[in-house]
């Protein structure tokens, strides 16, 4: 009995007619933009999608970042401060993800305060100056939180291998920039970064919360500064990577256990499968029960959490595989990780093996969905992927 109620509640919550029809498709001028009626509270969550992202930095790696990051430092009519009172008084959360190919900046807040809030936003977009204080403070601390990952060893090691696993391909430097090139970027530097994205860079809208908020449209149509015509959008040869696998050692002084990453960059022709890498990352390491945690943490007692991952981009994906372990037994992990791999290699998954994966990436795909604003930014996400929506809704059919 309990295993028919939970069947028909996930039938009923991921039913694609009525899952589907809560997403609608509107055009304000020549902005597309995506809504979600969301009426159980009176919240509003707006995301702002921007067709580049970090690759447009050129050499001063971080630029876009810190750029999207120092937006309510200052305007010429307010200050820090008073930016940050205005949108205290409203309650609202407002803030930028950058990633190599695209940016988004996200607004929440309640329904009620939609108008004023988003005023005040667009007027940051259109008169950020970028104060010489602040920047020179956010310089600092960037500066100061790359240093302290020597303290960080998980954070160190993702680093050094995301360089490596990218090596000769746009996205190996990191989204944050490095030391030298974060030193180097100025207010002007900010200012012009900030006319490139709302005068050249094509941007879409998505937005959750009850039809009240609808009436903002013309607050982001004409207060934001945006060039609401502007159609760029950031597009790549596909990238090429290493044919050879390699073991790359990097040297800790006085670390007490080994990291230990591997994994490949995926390229055309690898990584389109959504599905596929979606069962394969969740049966290798995407929980207590993945063949990973069972091996190495359950039967030999070699690490505490183990984790798989592989997943894509819109030109690349990346397969890696992340744990740890005491300096001594870093021989003996890595032997049983080439144990599992080729095993899982050679031979085919038990169909006993295959369900239980099966069952519980269903449940675990669904439920993430249960806030809207979530299931919105997976649209955001297939949208610049160029993948159908309805890859989503057919998800637990498709596996």
């Amino acid at each position: 009995m309990k295993n028919i109620i939970l069947s028909l509640f996930v039938f009923t919550i991921f039913n694609q007619s009525s899952f589907a029809l809560e997403s609608k498709k509107l055009k304000w001028g020549d902005i597309d933009v995506t809504y979600i009626e969301d009426s159980k509270l009176p919240l509003y969550n707006i995301v702002v999608y921007f067709a580049d992202g970090a690759l447009s930095d050129g050499r001063n790696k971080g630029e876009t970042k810190l750029m999207f990051d120092l937006l309510k430092t200052g305007t010429n009519r307010f200050s820090l401060k008073e930016i940050a009172d205005n949108l205290e008084f409203y309650g609202t959360s407002a803030g930028a993800k950058v990633v190599h190919e695209y940016s988004t900046y996200n607004v929440s807040g309640m329904s009620k305060d939609v108008i004023p809030t988003m005023k005040k936003i667009c007027h940051l977009f259109k008169d950020a100056v970028y104060p010489h204080k602040e920047l020179k403070k956010a310089k600092k601390a960037i500066v100061s939180s790359i240093k302290n990952k020597l303290n960080s060893h998980g954070s160190l090691a993702s680093m050094a291998f995301r360089e490596i696993n990218l090596e000769g391909s746009p996205f190996a430097n990191p989204v944050d920039g490095k030391i030298k090139s974060i030193k180097r970027i100025g207010s002007k530097d900010l200012q012009k970064k900030l006319k490139y994205f709302n005068e050249t860079v094509k941007k879409k809208v998505y937005i959750t919360g009850p039809k009240s908020v609808l009436d903002v449209k013309s607050v982001l149509s004409n207060d934001c500064g945006w060039d609401n015509k502007a159609m760029f959008e950031r597009k790549l040869a596909a990238p090429k990577g290493k044919k050879k696998g390699q073991v790359h050692f990097v040297t800790v002084p006085k670390a007490n256990q080994a990291q230990v990453l591997a994994g490949k960059f995926l390229t055309e022709g690898e990584f389109e499968d959504f599905e596929n890498l979606q069962v394969s990352s969740h049966f290798l390491g995407g929980g207590f029960t993945s063949v990973l945690m069972k091996e190495l943490r359950s039967t030999r007692g070699l690490t505490y959490s183990a984790y798989a991952y592989a997943g894509r981009q819109k030109d690349y994906g990346r397969s890696v595989i992340s744990t740890f372990t005491k300096n001594e037994s870093v021989v003996e992990l890595l032997g049983v990780l080439k144990d599992i791999l080729t095993k899982y290699s050679n031979e085919e998954v038990s169909k006993e093996e295959l369900k239980t994966v099966l069952n519980s990436l269903k449940g675990k795909y669904i439920f993430q969905f249960e806030n809207p604003s979530e299931f919105i930014n997976e649209l955001l996400f297939f949208d610049h992927i160029g993948l159908s929506h309805d890859r989503i809704y057919e998800f637990t059919k498709n596996i």
